[in-house]
């Protein structure tokens, strides 16, 4: 496969630099704070977050892509949801369905997007201002001597407090966009989780087929076996068999015990099938679900030159994805905790010594308003620490996304050249088979007219049975292997990647902003 690999990170953040720091003239109350608070809402309103962090460049983490899968070089296989219909089966998309609506870990995969969004409201919050309302009443006498005075006062306070912080440098936001791209994150993972349900449940759907064939192939087997042993049984009574006649019969039987060990292996694997699946579905594991018929057979080849681009529509890889982007935010959030931050408080409220009514009368009412700039001085190196910290994350999610990109196209290449021998491998053993029939055939009439011992005959059917039961599973690992290549791929062969919207303003969308 001609792809390389660089171990080292291949960073393309263009970070610009901080130098444009607008400065405040005036940090009085009265008109000159009205101007500062004005001038703060036009820079947060119109651009003044210029830097919103870089963005994670995916091809060059991993370096070059090969433009078509090497393996096979374009052997013999549709949308991330349409691969089922190359099953030719309406069972499998009817149970794939069911669990899709049923299934407890799916289920709980989509609560994981909703708290992701929940988050994200939570860090954009911090963007607003504050404003709490207060409303307190108290009633007093004065204590003169060791008689109460006459008099009572009454006391009501009525204000409302604000405080905001001026997102200056964008630090605020980059925060928030981190949890956008973790909303984009979950959902990526949710399409991971749904991709993976519907592929375990399409080959545990197919391994009670197998199952359920290979008892049949056993008791079929096993039928010929009891009537050779009749035969033996019949002609010993008679004393047409000369010496040899016990180790023959005693062969006969240890193959028809053979023949039940493999029934009830196979019965045990289905039950085991069925109760996997039923609890894939969401249903209570009882054993009891019925199959889908035989295995169905792919009605569609892979089709020579599937670009490696369809990789990149890969959930758990556009998760990883996510995952890095929103590193990359918090680690320009951290940057600028070393800014100045500019922020503004203000109350404005009423107070009245009389009647409560008297504290909506604007003739009693106080307002106050102030601003604060501050900048970070020492903290025992704890902003750098952090900073560090977030760039050592950054480095162990981009070689985490490098390892999974490797591990796709490896997953991709070995399926797409398992098909082309397990193709080979099943039409060898088509061949196998029909010839076993064939000699099984032929040494039970030779048998029959004395010209082969049993021994022969035992043989024959011992290898006719062999070669059905391999011939069965071969079929099974096909059908389970393009499952596989489907999962590894992210969908079918048709539906290339599309262009995504920056993830925070796509996942800013999906909150409600």
């Amino acid at each position: 496969m001609n792809f390389r690999f660089d171990k080292a990170p291949i960073w393309h953040l263009n970070e610009p630099g901080l130098s444009t720091k607008p400065t405040v003239s005036t940090l009085a109350t009265g008109r000159g704070g009205l101007l500062v608070v004005a001038s703060a809402m036009t820079l947060s309103l119109t651009g003044c977050t210029f830097w919103n962090g870089p963005k994670f460049d995916a091809p060059a983490a991993v370096g070059d892509l090969p433009t078509r899968w090497t393996a096979g070089g374009g052997v013999p296989g549709q949308a991330v949801t349409g691969w089922l219909d190359d099953f030719g089966s309406p069972a499998l998309r009817s149970l794939v369905e069911e669990a899709v609506g049923q299934n407890y870990s799916l289920a709980a995969a989509r609560t994981r997007i909703a708290q992701a969004q929940e988050r994200a409201r939570i860090a954009g919050a911090d963007r607003l201002p504050a404003v709490d309302a207060s409303l307190s009443t108290s009633r007093s006498q004065n204590l003169r001597g060791s008689e109460f005075a006459n008099t009572r006062a009454n006391n009501f306070n009525f204000g409302l407090d604000l405080r905001w912080e001026i997102d200056l440098w964008g630090r605020l936001k980059n925060l928030r966009d981190a949890e956008l791209d973790r909303v984009a994150t979950e959902s990526s993972l949710y399409e991971s989780s749904r991709l993976s349900l519907a592929a375990n449940v399409v080959k545990t759907a197919l391994s009670i087929v197998e199952s359920q064939e290979q008892i049949e192939i056993s008791r079929r087997t096993l039928g010929s076996l009891r009537t050779n042993l009749k035969i033996l049984d019949s002609r010993l009574e008679a004393g047409d068999l000369a010496d040899q006649a016990a180790l023959e019969i005693s062969l006969s039987r240890a193959d028809i015990a053979r023949a039940e060990r493999a029934i009830l292996l196979s019965q045990r694997q289905l039950d085991g099938s069925r109760r996997t699946l039923e609890t894939l579905l969401g249903r209570y594991p009882e054993g009891t679900i019925t199959s889908i018929g035989g295995l169905p057979r792919i009605t569609r080849d892979i089709p020579k030159g599937i670009p490696s681009e369809l990789l990149l529509r890969r959930p758990d890889l556009l998760a990883a994805e996510a995952q890095v982007d929103a590193a990359l935010k918090e680690l320009s959030a951290s940057r600028k905790a070393l800014l100045p931050s500019l922020s503004i408080s203000g109350s404005i409220g009423t107070a009245s010594t009389d009647e409560f009514g008297d504290i909506f009368d604007i003739q009693k009412m106080v307002w106050a308003i102030g601003q604060n700039l501050a900048r970070p001085l020492y903290q025992g190196g704890r902003l750098r620490a952090n900073i560090r910290l977030d760039e050592a994350e950054r480095d162990e999610l981009v070689n985490t996304y490098a390892e999974t990109a490797l591990t796709a196209f490896r997953e991709v290449e070995t399926a797409i050249a398992a098909e082309r021998y397990l193709r080979s491998e099943v039409a060898a053993l088509s061949t196998a088979v029909n010839e076993s029939r064939r000699a099984e055939s032929l040494s039970l009439g030779e048998y029959e007219e004395g010209l082969v011992e049993i021994i022969t005959l035992l043989e024959s059917q011992r290898r006719a049975f062999e070669a059905e039961s391999v011939l069965l599973a071969a079929k099974y690992e096909l059908l389970a292997n393009r499952v596989d290549l489907y999962l590894a791929l992210g969908g079918d062969f048709d539906h290339s990647p599309v262009d995504k919207e920056p993830v925070p303003e796509a996942a800013a969308a999906r909150v409600g902003e």
